[in-house]
């Protein structure tokens, strides 16, 4: 062998190898990025897969290419959106265009409400009154003797609780339930605060329920599930059958049921985000911009608009479980909405990371209605500049379209305002008070609004 074409042949293996590490680490450094941003569009309430800024990547000599075709279809596009610069997806080839105010709409179909079960309260015992019997309803006795036992296992295997472990009763149970009610309602910087002992500040209660040590070693080892089932999960960890809720799963699904056991929906329910203040390992923890709670579990709930009354909710189990075909929002509504459970002929409010046409028309076939505010990039919202709204256009000026089902409304108020609906008209007469700028003063306006922003504002942004 000659070692001169060895060496050469060496080399270049090295260097192809290097080549394929730095691909490969390319490619992770992409998904991780990719990761990050999806991340961050969640907070900031957006779907990675239906908002997504652009299906492409582009090299910078395709960006020179894409900004020639920008320049190439400039002319076209200003003239077919009226001279604000949107831009039109047809290109001028379509002849649909937004209609006016006084243009009429047609009556979308009316369904239905027909609820599995009566709505309102059920099955309430008669002697339930006090809110320690309500609390009941929820967390039934069999309940916390579960966790008592699952606490009690768990804590005689911890090592860092104090030896030997001072077994949890019932009793202890609910008074630990009570101080962390109380420490609720009465805000402490410090934990410890709560049995402090000064003649300036003393809250008495704590002290008088159980000592701090005890409330502390409780707080360590409160466990929700079977310790057996824990450790066989946790050996299916890096895998699909791995379940991330694992630790809570039993519990929540005990609530959930309450939930719907004792509460059935009024026809107007609503779906929205929120996030339970908690400090989980589990890598679930989420913030979201818009919410007064830093970080903890993220539910996605229905509740009832007409008294805020949570049916049924889901607790986000992080981006690798959310689907990449149809998007976070569009499973989470569907996964709530359960015709089966609920009936049919529902109305359902949601807010803009949910909204979007794939999901209204499906949940059309479900035999519900929908409408909210929608996000003029989204996928599926029309691109026709034609008539549309523009962005000088004086408070109360509204432009709709509809496709098929699906109504699509233009509103000018404070600043735009768009919706989707397809139960609404797009407009029926209604009239709303609002500060319009005169030659000098500003004066109270009767202006017109369309009927779904009236209803959204009635019913979820006051609730």
């Amino acid at each position: 062998m000659d070692p001169k074409k060895s060496t050469e042949n060496g080399v270049e293996d090295s260097v192809a190898s290097n080549d394929e590490d730095l691909y490969v680490c390319d490619q992770y450094s992409v998904a991780s990025s990719v990761d990050s941003t999806a991340e961050e569009m969640l907070r900031n309430g957006l779907d990675p897969v239906l908002d997504w800024p652009s299906p492409d990547i582009y090299s910078p000599d395709e960006d020179c290419d894409l900004q020639q075709r920008k320049r190439s279809r400039l002319s076209s596009t200003c003239s077919a959106a009226g001279g604000d610069g949107r831009e039109s997806e047809n290109d001028g080839l379509s002849t649909e265009r937004w209609r006016s105010l006084d243009e009429t709409d047609v009556e979308p179909l009316q369904l239905d409400f027909t609820p599995v079960q009566e709505p309102g309260p059920k099955f309430l015992p008669s002697n339930c009154s006090s809110p320690l019997q309500f609390f009941q309803l929820f967390f039934p006795k069999t309940m916390m003797q579960s966790i008592v036992g699952h606490t009690n296992v768990y804590g005689s295997k911890c090592k860092d609780v104090g030896n030997p472990w001072l077994f949890l009763s019932l009793k202890d149970l609910k008074s630990y339930i009570g101080l962390v009610i109380y420490t609720g309602l009465l805000k402490c910087s410090l934990l410890t605060e709560y049995w402090r002992e000064s003649q300036y500040f003393s809250p008495s209660f704590p002290a008088h329920v159980m000592s701090y040590q005890k409330f502390v070693a409780i707080a360590n080892t409160l466990h929700f599930s079977n310790t057996i089932e824990d450790e066989k999960n946790y050996l299916k960890k890096g895998t699909a059958a791995y379940e991330r809720l694992g630790k809570i799963l039993p519990l929540s699904q005990l609530i959930r049921e309450a939930c719907k056991t004792h509460f059935h929906p009024f026809q107007n329910i609503t779906i929205d985000e929120r996030i339970v203040a908690a400090q989980p390992r589990t890598g679930l923890k989420q913030s979201m911009e818009d919410k007064s709670t830093d970080r903890g579990y993220k539910l996605f709930a229905l509740t009832d608009c007409t008294c805020g009354y949570t049916w049924d909710f889901l607790i986000y189990e992080g981006k690798s479980c959310a689907s990449q075909n149809v998007g976070l929002s569009y499973e989470s509504v569907m996964a709530l909405v359960d015709e089966n459970m609920l009936g049919s002929g529902y109305k359902l409010f949601v807010d803009k990371f949910y909204t979007s046409p794939t999901l209204f028309r499906d949940l059309l076939h479900k035999k519900f209605w929908a409408c909210g505010p929608v996000l003029s990039t989204r996928k599926g919202f029309p691109k026709i500049s034609v008539n549309r709204l523009s962005k000088n256009a004086p408070r109360g000026t509204m432009r709709w379209i509809r496709d098929d089902n699906l109504l699509f409304i233009e509103w000018k108020d404070s600043q735009e305002v768009q919706m989707c609906s397809t139960f609404h008209k797009a407009y029926e007469g209604n009239t709303v008070q609002r500060k319009v700028k005169g030659d000098a003063l500003r004066t109270l306006k009767e202006v017109p609004i369309p009927a779904v922003v009236l209803d959204y504002n009635r019913l979820v942004e006051f609730q």
